[in-house]
C-alpha cells in the first residue's frame, strides 16, 4: 500500500466495513480490520487509512469512529476501568447537531429503533440503581419489558412471545438470551465478583436455566463500553424524564443523580 490511490481504496473499504459493523450491532475491531480490510499494513499506514476513512465518514455520513473504553473490573467495592489505554475497538458516533441527529434517527429501521429503545431502557434501570444490577434483577426487568424479537435465538421463541402464548420457560430463556445479546454487543458489562470463592459456590448450586445453561447466580452488571459512548449521564436523565412523562427539571436531575450515585451536572 504505497500510493494515495491505495490509501483511498482501503479507506473506502473501511467505511463500508464500519457501516456493516454498525448494522449488525458489533464493534469495529482492529484485528477484524487487519484480517478483512487492511491486510499487510504497517502501523503508519493503518493510521493513514483510519484517518482518511474517518474524514469520509464525517463528510458524507455525519459519523465518526470513536474508541470504546476498556471493560470494567471491580476493585474493592467499586467498579473501575480496566487499564488506562483505549481498547482497539471503535463504534460509529454521530457528529451532527442534536436537531439534525434526531431527523436521521427517524430514518432508522424498525429493528434498529426497537433494539436501541430496549437497550436504552435496560441501561436506564442500571443507571438509577447506582450503576449496578444483579443477574436476577436484570433478568426480571427484561422479562417485564419483553425483549424485542430481533434478539431472540429462534423463530419458535419469536412466534410464541409475539403471539402471547409463550410458556414461563420460554420467557425465561428469552430473557437470558436478551441479556447475553446486551453483553455481546457491549451495551452492558459483567462485573467481576468481589469474592470469587463465594461466586463459584453460588454458581455450583445454581439451578439450570430453561435454555440448558447454568444460571449466572451472583453475577452483577454495569454499563458496557458501547453504552458509555452512546449515552452521557445528562442524556440518560432526559431519556428517563421522557419515558416517565416528567419534565427534566433541575430537581428531577438531582433526584436521578442521587440514584445514579453522583451529581449528573458535574459529570
Amino acid at each position: 500500500m504505497d500510493t494515495e490511490a491505495d490509501i483511498e481504496r482501503a479507506a473506502i473499504n473501511l467505511v463500508r466495513f464500519a457501516h456493516t459493523c454498525r448494522a449488525s450491532g458489533k464493534a469495529i475491531k482492529r484485528e477484524d480490520l487487519r484480517e478483512h480490510v487492511l491486510q499487510n499494513t504497517g502501523t503508519r499506514q493503518f493510521k493513514q487509512v483510519f484517518e482518511t476513512a474517518n474524514a469520509y465518514l464525517k463528510e458524507d455520513f455525519g459519523l465518526q469512529m470513536v474508541s470504546l473504553p476498556q471493560h470494567e473490573k471491580r476493585t474493592g467495592s467499586s467498579a473501575a476501568t480496566n487499564g488506562t489505554k483505549a481498547a482497539n475497538r471503535w463504534v460509529l458516533q454521530s457528529v451532527l447537531p442534536d436537531q439534525a441527529r434526531q431527523q436521521v434517527d427517524m430514518m432508522q429501521t424498525t429493528e434498529e429503533r426497537e433494539i436501541l429503545g430496549f437497550a436504552a431502557t435496560v441501561l436506564s434501570l442500571i443507571f438509577v440503581n447506582n450503576m449496578c444490577l444483579s443477574h436476577e434483577q436484570l433478568v426480571m426487568y427484561v422479562r417485564k419489558l419483553g425483549p424485542p424479537q430481533y434478539v431472540l435465538p429462534s423463530d419458535e421463541s419469536r412466534e410464541s412471545i409475539s403471539g402471547g402464548y409463550a410458556t414461563d420457560a420460554q420467557m425465561e430463556s428469552a430473557a437470558q438470551a436478551a441479556v447475553a445479546y446486551l453483553v455481546r454487543t457491549s451495551y452492558i458489562d459483567k462485573l467481576a465478583p468481589q469474592n470469587n470463592a463465594l461466586h463459584s459456590l453460588a454458581n455450583t448450586q445454581a439451578t439450570q436455566s430453561a435454555g440448558g445453561e447454568e444460571a449466572d447466580s451472583g453475577q452483577e452488571y454495569t454499563w458496557g463500553p458501547q453504552a458509555k459512548v452512546m449515552f452521557q449521564p445528562m442524556d440518560m436523565a432526559r431519556f428517563i424524564a421522557s419515558v416517565t412523562g416528567q419534565e427534566c427539571t433541575p430537581e428531577f436531575i438531582k433526584a436521578i443523580g442521587r440514584a445514579y450515585g453522583q451529581n449528573i451536572e458535574s459529570v
